[in-house]
């Protein structure tokens, strides 16, 4: 799992959102965002970040922590992105994730 968990962060730290989405996110994925349903498909995710990933100009993500338990995740990211008009929008949130046959079957984004 180490492997693949490690492959998801190398994928976002690099601003590859929609092709870890359609890697990783299982067809049913449940996907929360503090404590709200985000989506409930890797489709509705994908559509639904696709808009947001290409109106940024420039990723500058960086792992902060992760932890492994069993078949679940908890990857904190720190995020600075630059839109298209050189705004600059930056947070820290953890994605705590359950795994399951080397998918994404829940997702939990917390603000930190």
């Amino acid at each position: 799992m180490r492997k693949l968990i490690d492959d998801f962060i190398e994928l976002n730290t690099t601003g590859r959102v929609l092709e870890l989405c359609e890697k990783y996110y299982d067809d049913n994925v449940l996907m929360l965002s503090n404590g709200d349903v985000f989506a409930k498909t890797m489709r509705e995710a994908y559509n639904k970040q696709k808009g947001f990933v290409e109106s940024v100009k420039a990723f500058d993500v960086t792992l902060v922590e992760s932890s492994i338990d069993g078949n679940q995740s908890e990857l904190t990211f720190h995020y600075k992105m630059t839109a298209a008009d050189s705004s600059i929008s930056e947070f820290t949130g953890k994605h705590i994730q359950t795994w399951s046959n080397g998918k994404i079957i829940k997702e939990e984004y917390v603000s930190l």
